[in-house]
């Protein structure tokens, strides 16, 4: 269900509405908890990395998938990722094209297969087929997409991904906070990686939860904006996790926004959606600009009147966290470390 970020998830002081919902919140965690304990895992015959939030959204896991699969194949490693594909009713798993529809594979989806190429992302619900589907074409290692509250596939490693600015928000589960589960599960990771666009030195301090013993690493972030677009007054928009982490980035940029509008996370935008949008920036004098995820939802007749702003992961910071992975894998996988 699209979520829009509640302001009070974020606050250092909790208020009312965290009180008031701390019940809900309560019993939602230990649903989830039970469901885990419950689910009885499939493992594969290949090494199994999930990456995923312990939070609600907002953390760039879409970019730094893409960043890990691609440095894992120039490591050698033929890599496939799984999606559930968020939006959609598809219950078969199969490959993903670059020219499949959105509402077919979701967006994400399809990020990753214009990003990848043909056939390294894979959507169905079952995710277990679609790993046995993968393997069976090839792949060495499964990239599991959003996988840290999956629980049929087994997995070899997991990653939790927090974003470095606004961390565990209150440290409340849903919808008393951020939290998809209770703060004590995230020891369960293998690794905690901080995303943001802030320099990776120094790390931020060790989270509450956080055994001190397990790795930490930090990722940067920088949007890559078309050069055209420094000139041009700009209506940014977006449907994502944390929508004011776009807006503040690009402002990092020195491009000048005029007016900004948030949708709920996926948003599934409408041609009133891309009218309204286009009317308010008219009357600007301005040109519309969206993330890279937002473009894949867009009207097709209306794609050509937005700008996409990619999302980029600085490799020199990725490269602690590809070596750790990449000597894990082989370790698992009998083979020689290839750093």
């Amino acid at each position: 269900m699209p979520l829009t970020t509640p302001r009070f998830w974020y606050q250092r002081r909790r208020g009312w509405q965290a009180w008031l919902l701390w019940p809900l919140g309560w019993l939602y965690g230990c649903a989830v908890t039970l469901h885990r304990r419950s689910t009885r895992r499939w493992r594969c015959s290949v090494p199994v990395l999930s990456i995923g939030n312990l939070t609600l959204g907002g953390t760039g896991k879409t970019p730094l998938g893409i960043a890990l699969a691609k440095g894992l194949e120039e490591r050698g490693w033929r890599v496939a990722v799984l999606l559930r594909g968020y939006g959609t009713r598809r219950r078969n798993s199969c490959p993903v094209s670059a020219t499949s529809s959105c509402a077919e594979v979701g967006d994400e989806a399809l990020e990753y297969a214009q990003s990848l190429g043909e056939g390294v992302a894979w959507v169905g619900s079952n995710r277990c087929r679609s790993a046995a589907l993968a393997v069976a074409a090839g792949a060495t290692v499964i990239l599991l997409d959003d996988g840290l509250q999956h629980w049929r596939l087994g997995r070899d490693l997991d990653l939790s991904l927090l974003d470095r600015k606004h961390g565990l928000g209150n440290r409340l589960v849903f919808p008393a906070g951020p939290l998809r589960e209770p703060l004590d599960q995230l020891a369960r990771a293998d690794g905690l990686v901080f995303t943001g666009a802030e320099p990776v030195e120094p790390l931020p301090p060790i989270p509450v939860g956080w055994p001190g013993h397990k790795p930490r690493f930090a990722v940067r972030f920088c949007l890559v904006p078309p050069p055209q677009l420094q000139q041009e007054r700009l209506v940014a928009f977006c449907g994502i996790g944390l929508p004011e982490k776009f807006f503040s980035a690009l402002r990092a940029c020195g491009l000048q926004l005029v007016a900004t509008e948030s949708f709920p996370d996926h948003h599934l935008y409408a041609e009133s959606d891309l009218k309204r949008l286009l009317d308010l920036a008219h009357a600007n004098g301005a040109r519309l600009v969206t993330t890279v995820k937002d473009g894949q939802r867009l009207p097709h007749r209306f794609r050509q009147a937005v700008s996409l702003v990619p999302l980029q992961v600085d490799s020199a910071s990725l490269a602690p966290l590809l070596n750790w992975l990449d000597q894990h894998l082989c370790a698992l996988s009998g083979v020689r470390f290839h750093g």
